[in-house]
């Protein structure tokens, strides 16, 4: 058999398998193994992001939230005005909050992005709080210019020192120029500002002159004026305003002399510049200062200023507003005590008192008003009351009016009324119904208050005679009469009314078939004798009138008669020389 052939090795044996070599290259990764290195790979770096993702958010959360705690900081030094201040502040009590915050966060990555985020912010911080604080500076630095101008100009109002005037005036442009220095404000900001510091300065002493109505002193001192200092849109209208106040005052003076003088020009008068109300101010002005000037109680006060206003058949208008205030708070307010009584309940009663003894107190109140007063009146005059007391009684009184009349007395009541009737009836009062009214209204006054039945009726009997004339056979109350002063006065109501009967109704109208009577709206109104009912003119228009109406009434009437007796006269002249002629011609005057 054939021989097998051997081989023996040259070297060491080794666990390495043979291998071929081919031109055909096989990539390591397309074993199992290699397949898996790529996820590894990349899970790896999704790790990483998600890793970086949560600590950014971390890191960011929590930048958020120390920046809600810084803008707490900035707002702290918000107002002030010190800027290197309010940046030391800052850092100081942020820095602090920001080391305890950083203090608390373990991971190093995430502690380094916050304070990156952190020093980011703190830049901006500071330049926040910089603009506050200048904010702040401007606020106050011109708060405290406002008030230093403010200062001098009060101080310049008070003195009349030229000197000094012109010394506050010079500190005020001083002021103004230091402000303008601060804030860098230019030439034409101070331009303005010292203009108008001169023109401030010329109106207050133009606005004292003509506070003192000194008009000609005020026009001169602004022709004087250096205009080129002063706002010429302002000094305008000063001037248009001053010329205004000249011819309100003078027309305002015109009326009030007449009125101090009894001659009431207010009357159908047309007001160019001024009113009634400036007028009787003005005339209660005049009035109160020669009270003033006399040094006269409250009541003699009282007596001179209605006595300017009465010859003019008006009331003042202090005194009304007075009088009406007092009643309506004594009407409205629980006194438990003098201390509850208010004090122009007060002073009303003080006046109420005077002008009931001057017959006054039945012009200046209605009838309710007429009672509280008079009531408070006669408690204090007839029971002894002291003021407290009486004004307690009378608004129990008004609280209670209709309860509390007596009908115990109604006898007594009937008796006093029959006399009043007999009194006025004999001298033909044909509103003898008015007066009775007037006359029971007064009795229950008294009876209520428990004063004696014939004390009541004699003093009631007084109280009418003396708050009641009689003209043309009608009754007119005081404040009626005084109604007739705004066109005269009473006695002329005859007259007037005849010629307000011939021309609104008829020539053959006899005029004593009616009166003419005070509303006590202001108004005036012909009225019958026979029914008291309304009466209608030619044109079928009311017979009721105002003072101007009256006024013109009057006019006319006395035109009339002088244009009558100038007719007359002439008639008489022509017989005077007809009777001459023939005289002459017949020889009969030889």
């Amino acid at each position: 058999m054939p021989k097998i052939p051997t081989y023996t090795a040259q070297t060491r044996p080794t666990t390495e398998t043979g291998s071929v070599t081919t031109n055909i290259q096989v990539s390591p990764f397309r074993t199992v193994a290699g397949a898996l290195r790529p996820l590894g790979k990349a899970a790896e770096d999704y790790y990483i992001k998600q890793r970086d993702n949560n600590e950014k958010l971390e890191s960011t959360k929590k930048f958020y939230e120390m920046k809600s705690e810084s803008q707490k900081v900035i707002d702290k030094y918000k107002n002030n005005s010190d800027e290197f201040g309010s940046v030391d502040g800052y850092k100081k009590d942020f820095g602090e909050y920001k080391k305890q915050q950083l203090s608390q966060i373990k991971n190093r990555r995430v502690k380094k992005r916050l304070n990156l985020l952190l020093d980011a912010q703190q830049a901006e911080d500071i330049y926040n709080i910089k603009k506050n604080s200048f904010k702040a500076f401007e606020g106050e630095s011109k708060e405290v210019y406002s008030t230093g101008q403010t200062t001098l100009a009060n101080e310049y109002s008070i003195t009349e020192n030229p000197e000094i005037k012109n010394q506050k005036k010079q500190q005020r442009i001083e002021l103004a120029k230091e402000y303008e220095n601060t804030h860098n404000l230019g030439k034409v900001w101070l331009s303005q500002a010292t203009k108008k510091i001169e023109t401030d300065s010329l109106m207050i002493d133009v606005d004292k002159l003509i506070a003192r109505e000194q008009y000609g002193a005020a026009l001169k001192l602004i022709k004087q004026s250096d205009k080129s200092k002063i706002d010429s849109e302002t000094l305008q209208k000063k001037i248009i305003k001053l010329q205004s106040n000249v011819a309100e005052t003078s027309e305002t003076n015109f009326h009030v002399g007449n009125l101090l003088k009894g001659v009431n020009s207010t009357i159908d008068t047309t007001y160019k510049k001024t009113s009634e109300k400036k007028v009787l101010k003005g005339l209660e002005n005049v009035l109160f200062k020669q009270a003033e000037n006399n040094k006269l109680s409250p009541q003699a006060t009282f007596a001179l200023v209605d006595q300017g206003f009465s010859r003019n058949g008006i009331v003042s208008p202090s005194y009304k507003n007075l009088i009406e205030s007092g009643f309506n708070t004594g009407s409205t307010t629980t006194f438990d005590s003098d201390a509850d009584v208010p004090k122009v309940l007060k002073e009303a009663v003080k006046v109420a008192e005077i002008a009931d003894k001057t017959g006054r107190l039945n012009v200046y109140t209605t009838d309710e008003q007429e009672r509280f007063y008079k009531n408070i009146i006669i408690n204090k005059k007839i029971l002894g009351m002291n003021d407290f007391q009486a004004i307690k009684a009378a608004k129990d009184f008004e609280i209670n009016y209709e309860a509390n009349l007596v009908k115990g007395a109604s006898k007594q009541r009937r008796k006093t009324l029959e006399e009043i009737e007999e009194e006025f009836g004999q001298i033909k009062a044909t509103n003898i119904g008015d007066v009775k009214s007037y006359a029971g209204k007064l009795y229950n006054i008294y009876i209520i208050n428990g004063i004696d039945d014939n004390k009541a009726k004699d003093q009631v009997v007084e109280d009418i005679k003396k708050n009641i004339i009689v003209v043309d056979d009608y009754a007119y109350l005081t404040r009626d009469i005084e109604a007739f002063k705004s066109i005269g006065s009473v006695e002329s109501v005859p007259t007037l009314k005849k010629y307000i009967i011939e021309q609104k109704l008829s020539e053959d109208e006899d005029a004593g078939d009616y009166y003419l009577r005070h509303n006590g709206g202001g108004q005036f109104e012909i009225r019958r004798k026979l029914d008291a009912a309304p009466v209608f003119d030619k044109d079928n228009n009311p017979m009721i009138f105002y003072p101007k109406d009256l006024s013109k009434f009057q006019t006319e009437q006395f035109e009339s008669y002088k244009k009558r007796e100038q007719e007359k006269a002439i008639e008489k002249q022509k017989r005077i020389q007809k009777i001459r002629k023939e005289e002459a011609e017949t020889g009969a005057g030889f």
